[in-house]
C-alpha cells in the first residue's frame, strides 16, 4: 500500500483488501460491518447536521450492543474471536467520523473561530477537534477505504479519518516549508513496522508460557483457595493477569507494525525539518509506561491509547468531563458480560481517591510536584521510594480490580471477589471516606476566610 503511486489507488487497495479479509476471517458475518459502515455514511450524507452525530452515535452503539447481546446468546464466555471484535474497532471509526462531520461542518464556526477562545480550556478542546475536523463528505471509496483500512481492521489501531486522509494523500509526510506539490515518502517505517513485530512476538511467548501455568480461573476453584494463602493466590493473580495483558500487546504490537509499514502514524519532523520525530502516530499501548504506571491516569493513558482518546475525545468531552459517563459507555463497548461492569464502574472511585491523594497527601510528601510534570518532582530518597510504593499500590489495585474483566459472569465474579472476602473493595471505600473528610493543606498566601478544596476542583 505505501508503494502504490496515487491515492484512489491506496483507497481501493485499503478496501478490497480489508473487505477481503474480513470476509475469509468472519464469513457471512461480515455483513454487520458493511451495515454499520453504510448505515453511518448515509447518516451522515442524509440526516440534518445538527443531530448527525447523535443519530451515527446511537445507531452505531446500538448496532454494537445488539451484536454483544447474539455473542452472549450463541456462545456464552466461549472467547472465540468473532466479528463482534471488529465491530468494536469500527464503532470508535464510525462513531469518531461522525463527530468530526459534525465539527467540521455544523459547529465550524466554534471550530474554526474567526476570534480565538478566551477560555484556555474551551480553546484547547476546540483546537483538537479542528485537527481532526471533516469539512466535507468524502467519495465513498476514500470512507470505505478508511473503514476497511486492512492493517487496523480486526484488533485496531483505530485512528481518525483525518489522519488516515494524510498519510494516504501524502501530506503527513511534508517538512515545513514544502509546497503542495512536494512528494516525500519515509523509509525509516520499515525498520519501525519490523521492531513492532519482535516485540509482538516476544509477549505472544510471554502469554502463551505464563498463561500455561497461572489462571485467572484459578480463583475459581474452592480447593485452590482453600490450600493457597491469601498473599500467594494474589501473586499469582498478577502473573495470570499480565499473562492475559501480554496477547492484546502481541495483537496491538503486530497491527501498529502493519500500520506503520502502510504508511500510518508519522508524526513528522522537527521545527528545521532535519530529524523524524517518529512513528508513534498509532501506537495503541506503552507497555513499559503502563507495567510502570504511577497512578489510575498514567494506567489509562499507556492502556488502549486508541479506545482512551476515543472516549476522552467523543464521550468526556462531549458529557460536560463526566467519569460516570465515560465509564458506562466504555463497558458498554466492550461487552455486557458483568464483570465489564464491575471493573468500569468502580474505576470512577479509584479515580477519584487519586485525585483526592493528589490534593492532600502528595502536597504533604512530595511538595512542588504538580501531579504532571516529571520535572516537578523531588529528587529524594524519601520521594523515589514515595514514587516505588506508588507504583506497586497502582499495580496491585490494578490487577485485583480487573480479575473480574477476565471472567466475565456474574456468578464468577462473585466467586473470586470472595475469595479476598471483599477486603480491598472495603479497603477503597474507607480510604475514600477517609480522603473526603481530611483537612486540605492551605498554601502559602491562602486567606482563613478561603472555603473548599481549589485543587480538587480544578482537578
Amino acid at each position: 500500500m505505501y508503494a502504490l503511486p496515487n491515492k484512489q489507488l491506496k483507497h481501493a487497495f485499503s478496501f478490497l483488501v480489508g473487505f477481503l479479509f474480513v470476509q475469509w476471517i468472519f464469513g457471512p458475518d461480515w455483513i454487520h460491518s458493511f451495515i454499520a459502515a453504510a448505515g453511518t455514511y448515509l447518516i451522515c450524507a442524509l440526516t440534518p447536521r445538527k443531530w448527525q452525530h447523535l443519530i451515527a452515535f446511537a445507531f452505531v452503539m446500538g448496532y454494537m450492543v445488539g451484536a454483544h447481546i447474539y455473542r452472549m446468546y450463541v456462545s456464552y464466555l466461549s472467547g472465540i474471536f468473532d466479528f463482534t471484535g471488529t465491530q468494536m474497532v469500527l464503532t470508535m471509526k464510525l462513531t469518531s467520523f461522525a463527530y468530526n462531520y459534525y465539527d467540521g461542518t455544523y459547529d465550524k464556526k466554534n471550530v474554526f473561530p474567526e476570534k480565538p477562545h478566551e477560555d484556555k480550556r474551551k480553546a484547547k478542546v476546540y483546537a483538537d477537534r479542528a485537527r481532526f475536523a471533516v469539512t466535507s463528505l468524502p467519495s465513498p471509496l476514500a470512507f470505505f477505504g478508511y473503514v476497511y483500512c486492512f492493517t487496523c481492521i480486526l484488533a485496531g489501531p483505530a485512528f481518525e479519518y483525518r489522519d488516515y486522509e494524510r498519510a494516504v494523500d501524502g501530506s503527513a509526510y511534508r517538512k515545513p516549508g514544502d509546497s503542495l506539490m512536494t512528494v516525500r515518502r519515509p523509509t525509516s517505517n520499515f525498520l519501525q513496522g519490523l521492531r513492532k513485530l519482535v516485540v509482538g512476538v516476544v509477549c505472544l511467548a510471554l502469554h502463551l508460557y505464563f498463561s500455561a501455568h497461572f489462571k485467572v480461573t484459578d480463583q475459581l476453584r474452592p480447593e485452590y483457595i482453600a490450600s493457597v494463602g491469601a498473599v500467594t493466590r494474589f501473586l499469582r493473580l498478577m502473573v495470570a493477569i499480565m499473562a492475559d495483558r501480554c496477547k492484546f500487546y502481541f495483537a496491538w504490537k503486530v497491527a501498529e507494525g502493519a500500520s506503520i509499514m502502510a504508511g500510518f502514524g508519522f508524526e513528522g519532523y522537527s521545527e528545521d525539518g532535519s530529524k523524524e520525530i517518529g512513528w508513534r502516530g498509532v501506537e495503541n499501548v506503552d507497555i513499559i509506561g503502563f507495567e510502570t504506571s504511577v497512578n489510575m491516569q498514567a494506567f489509562t493513558r499507556h492502556w488502549n491509547k486508541r479506545t482512551q482518546g476515543w472516549l476522552e475525545r467523543y464521550t468526556y468531552q462531549r458529557t460536560g468531563r463526566s467519569l460516570l459517563a465515560t465509564y458506562l459507555v466504555s463497558a458498554i463497548w466492550h461487552g455486557l458480560y458483568p464483570g465489564f461492569f464491575f471493573m468500569f464502574m468502580f474505576f470512577p472511585v479509584m479515580t477519584n481517591i487519586e485525585r483526592l491523594v493528589k490534593a492532600k497527601i502528595n502536597p504533604l510528601l512530595v511538595p512542588g510536584y504538580d501531579g504532571f510534570r516529571p520535572e516537578t518532582y523531588p529528587d529524594t530518597p524519601f520521594a523515589k521510594a514515595y514514587w516505588v510504593f506508588s507504583v506497586i499500590c497502582t499495580m496491585w489495585s490494578v490487577t485485583y480490580v480487573t480479575q473480574t474483566f477476565s471472567l466475565g459472569s456474574l456468578q464468577n465474579c462473585m466467586t473470586a471477589l470472595a475469595g479476598h472476602s471483599y477486603g480491598p473493595h472495603l479497603f477503597f471505600l474507607a480510604l475514600y471516606a477517609a480522603l473526603e473528610i481530611l483537612p486540605v493543606k492551605k498554601s502559602r498566601g491562602e486567606g482563613k476566610g478561603d472555603k473548599g478544596d481549589k485543587r480538587v476542583k480544578a482537578e
